[in-house]
């Protein structure tokens, strides 16, 4: 994959979100929609290539840490 391609979610009305940079295309493709069915009312999910430039999802966090 040339250029990084990150899934963005963020809660609305909340400062910052979570981003994962995807491995592959397809996995950018597919893991939106598999997200999306599992997200939470309010939480906005999309892709992106420079989310940096996007003010409203600042700041990212790319090292979530998953909590179980």
């Amino acid at each position: 994959m040339d250029k990084a391609i990150y899934v963005i979610a963020k809660i609305f009305d909340q400062q910052g979100c979570i981003a994962y940079r995807c491995k592959t295309i397809n996995e950018a493709r597919c893991l939106p929609g598999t997200l999306q069915a599992l997200c939470e009312e309010g939480v906005q999910i999309v892709i992106l290539d420079e989310p940096e430039i996007y003010s409203e999802y600042a700041p990212l966090n790319k090292n979530p840490q998953i909590v179980a």
